[in-house]
């Protein structure tokens, strides 16, 4: 019996089909965000939504939206995790009901998300696919909505973004949102490829569609969780205001430095002339 479960599951993900890549290049623009918790049962505190808008002279340039589960969830390994950038995704793509309806969370969300850059609004009637997740119609609408009635003043906060390659398969992300020209936030992610065949490196094939900070099964070569080393970076960055000073910061020295660290920097250096340009550096 457990053998034919394992065929039936590979052969839902060969007919299914969803993306975790973040948008390339850079973008940048007012920042925007809304978050709520939905769906509580028996008073826990249910499944946080958050919503991320960026806007530029009028125009959206990026709506993403992403759900931490519920931290009392069925499952534990799923407890408090990213459903969008965790192997949660294919969870749902071995469930019959989605095996079904052809779709996962992340199908919903992209779906709409490219719906509402593509036409410049968060508000009105949009197709909304079949099955993705009452999710979208839970949190991600209703915060659209909200954020929809802020766009006309000024947020105060700023957000820039860079995503590139930094090896085959491996596209890194940096994140950051400043206030009065002061970095408020700051995130530092590595994302897998959707597919195995477009990542290099075997051992991290096993985590295609996921991302290195999200992912439960991902065995770190740094020598402690990618998590927690870009956790103490981010603290780093908020205390100092530098994005490049990594003093003290645990695998930056020789022999033991850390690959990421100068994938980090090749970003932060992109990332920095464009604060400059504008007058932020």
């Amino acid at each position: 019996m457990a053998e034919k479960k394992r065929e039936k599951s590979v052969d839902v993900l060969d007919r299914l089909f969803w993306t975790v890549q973040p948008p390339m290049g850079l973008i940048k623009g007012d920042y925007y965000r809304a978050e709520n918790w939905f769906a509580r049962i028996s008073g826990d505190k249910g499944y946080h939504g958050i919503l991320e808008v960026v806007r530029r002279d009028g125009t959206l340039q990026m709506v993403e939206f992403n759900e931490i589960n519920n931290p009392t969830y069925y499952i534990r390994r799923y407890q408090g995790v990213s459903k969008r950038l965790s192997d949660y995704g294919f969870l749902q793509a071995t469930k019959e009901r989605t095996a079904k309806s052809g779709v996962v969370l992340v199908n919903g969300l992209t779906h709409l998300e490219e719906q509402m850059v593509a036409e410049n609004r968060l508000t009105g009637e949009f197709d909304l696919l079949t099955g993705a997740s009452n999710s979208i119609k839970r949190s991600m609408l209703p915060l659209a909505e909200e954020i929809a009635g802020r766009l006309d003043k000024p947020s105060g906060q700023v957000y820039y973004g860079l995503s590139q390659a930094v090896e085959p398969g491996v596209t890194g992300r940096l994140q950051i949102v400043l206030e009065a020209g002061k970095i408020i936030s700051c995130a530092y992610d590595e994302i897998f490829a959707d597919r195995q065949e477009e990542i290099e490196d075997p051992e991290l094939k096993p985590y295609y569609r996921q991302s290195k900070y999200h992912c439960p099964d991902y065995i770190s070569t740094i020598g402690a969780g990618f998590n927690s080393i870009f956790d103490l970076l981010s603290a780093r960055v908020l205390e100092t205001q530098s994005l490049t000073d990594l003093t003290g910061l645990p695998f930056t020295e020789e022999p033991k430095r850390a690959k990421e660290w100068d994938n980090y920097l090749e970003l932060v250096r992109r990332m920095e002339d464009a604060l400059a340009a504008d007058g932020l550096r």
